[in-house]
Parts: C-alpha cells; structure tokens; sequence
C-alpha cells in the first residue's frame, strides 16, 4: 500500500492500494455534487479501456473505490510514446460518446500504463450530457477537445495536423479574449460595489 496522501487542489483524501484506489470527498466546496458527477461519470464509461471500473461506493461517507490503474502519471514520464497520445485520442471519443466531458485534462490524470497506452483518472469536474441538443454539452465537448489538442501540444506538439493547429490558435485567442472580459467584469463589480 503507498502512503495515503490528500489532493492539494480538490482537498480530497486519497488512498492508494495494490489493486485499488479508494477516495474520501470529505473537505472542499460542492463536495457531495462532485462525488455524485464522479459516480455518475463512471457509471457511464463502465467497460472503456484506460478508464478505472467503479468498485464500491457510500453515499452517506462519499467515498469510493476504484481500479487501479497500473503505470505512471504524464509528468513522470516525460519520453511517453506517440502511440499513448494516439490512444488517448480514443479514450477521449468514447468517454465523449458515452456522454461525459472533462472540465480539464491535466496530465497528472493522464496514465501512462506499461503496455505504452493512456488511462484517464479523475471524473469529479465533468459535464455529463442529458439530452442530444444541449447547448452545454455542445460547449463541454468542445472544452474537453481543446484540452486534448492542448495536452498533446504540450507533449507531442508534431502528432497535431495542421487543422488541429489552427484549431488551438483559434481557441486559444478566443481563451485569452474571454479571460480579458472576466477580468474587466470583476474590476468593474469591484468599483460599482465600492460606490456609496
């Protein structure tokens, strides 16, 4: 058994074994919603390859167990094969047509299994789709896609095509331009509430 440690971003107890990982939602805002989406998500993607099988839960001590996935985290292993981001490609398709999208995708939840393919972990912060239509799920989707490409051009930048490269500028221009108009917001409701 490691050593149990806490996710210093989501303040949730982790505990990893030989065979499984078992996670506390105890701390942290919206606990029992991203405990629920996680239950939710893995539900959904049950039999996916790169994706851990949901074991066992509690609901009154939101906790839950899962498979471990054998390998090592994206950041620890920096000469990752092509071939991982090829599949990691395919385990973001079916998790996006199984109705599940990721709010991010952080390398640390990227695995690098032995046999060189990816597994995902970490399903707390997902959008899951409830009708064909949605216009959230279009939006979730496509965040989920950029941050595929994104991962990709962080580590494997030559495995993008052209289309995909024009796709992240793209994105990445309307990212910035986005986060110019958040911060220009706040500064104004900073103001306005500051007014007698």
């Amino acid at each position: 058994m490691r050593v149990a440690d806490v996710d210093a971003i989501k303040k949730n107890h982790v505990q990893i074994n030989k065979d499984r990982v078992v996670k506390n939602f105890t701390q942290g805002h919206r606990k029992d919603l991203r405990f629920s989406r996680e239950i939710k998500a893995l539900r959904r993607l049950s039999g996916i390859d790169g994706v851990p099988a949901l074991l066992a839960y509690s609901p009154a001590e939101r906790w839950l167990a899962i498979d471990l996935i054998p390998g090592t985290p994206l950041p620890e292993n920096p000469a990752a094969p092509d071939k991982l981001f090829t599949n990691l490609r395919v385990v973001v398709e079916n998790m996006l047509r199984c109705g599940v999208a990721r709010h991010s995708l952080p390398a640390r939840d990227v695995i690098v299994r032995p046999d060189g393919t990816a597994g995902v972990v970490d399903f707390e912060r997902c959008t899951l789709q409830h009708w064909r239509f949605s216009p959230i799920w279009w939006v979730a989707r496509k965040v989920t896609q950029f941050h595929l490409l994104r991962l990709i051009d962080n580590h494997a930048p030559h495995l993008l095509t052209p289309k995909e490269q024009l796709r992240l500028q793209t994105c990445y221009r309307l990212s910035k331009a986005f986060h110019r108009c958040t911060r220009w917001r706040s500064r104004l409701r900073h103001y306005y509430r500051s007014q007698p």
